[in-house]
């Protein structure tokens, strides 16, 4: 009787306790998990890089787009360290493998794209001419999967079947003249009988310019490329 009553005490007793240091390998474990599904199924983050979309948004400014609204697109690249795109963090060694590639479907949203629509996308690129990236060499097309191309964040200003055209800068969808964003950039060219420097944008507020080569048959003039709005171009035929 004693030996059967230590037999079910020793069956009845606890399962030992983790440790603190298990607990906390299972606690990343599942955090990076969930981390990794919310952020392909419901929402992503991005931070923009550049300054394309100024005057909507800023360089820098850190924003969580949805997944939800045009539908998740299923993963292309399963062989990739969670929470990265294209390399390891502070390194240029490649975060993915290619030896799976899975066909790309998107889930059912719950809205279409529209006109005017902020969206994020992967760069597209070309078979035939590569888009080339200086930040990363020749890779922004040929040397990642489809789901690690750069990421391009710009307005939607036509969708499948418009008809879209560009004349004297200005953008027509189905003959139409399309609205123009309050404060809009457009590329310009400027012509100066004066070397213009840093100060002098920096008063007009121009923050994207060059200067261009010098043309030989008319000495004397500083051509410069510009970005600004027209506004700031009628104050500058002024001068």
């Amino acid at each position: 009787m004693e030996s059967k009553e230590k037999v079910q005490e020793k069956a009845a007793s606890p399962k030992p306790k983790k440790s603190a240091f298990r607990e906390w390998v299972d606690s990343v474990v599942f955090a990076v998990v969930a981390a990794t599904f919310i952020r392909w199924l419901f929402f992503t983050p991005f931070t923009i890089p550049s300054s394309s979309m100024e005057k909507t948004l800023l360089v820098g400014d850190f924003l969580f787009v949805s997944n939800l609204h045009y539908g998740a697109r299923t993963p292309v690249t399963p062989l990739q360290i969670p929470l990265t795109h294209q390399t390891i963090w502070g390194t240029s060694i490649p975060s993915f493998s290619t030896l799976i590639q899975l066909p790309m479907y998107r889930l059912p949203g719950f809205t279409h794209i529209k006109r005017n629509d902020v969206v994020v996308f992967n760069y597209p690129g070309d078979a035939d001419e590569p888009f080339e990236d200086v930040s990363i060499g020749n890779g922004g097309y040929k040397d990642f999967p489809v789901d690690l191309r750069n990421n391009f964040i710009k307005r939607c200003v036509a969708v499948s079947g418009d008809v879209l055209e560009i004349k004297n800068a200005e953008v027509y969808i189905n003959g139409v003249k399309a609205p123009v964003p309050p404060h809009a950039e457009l590329y310009y060219r400027m012509e100066s009988s004066d070397v213009l420097d840093d100060r002098f944008f920096d008063k007009e507020n121009i923050q994207d310019y060059s200067a261009l080569p010098p043309d030989s048959a008319r000495t004397g003039v500083q051509r410069y490329q510009i970005r600004t709005t027209p506004e700031i171009v009628e104050t500058l035929k002024k001068y």
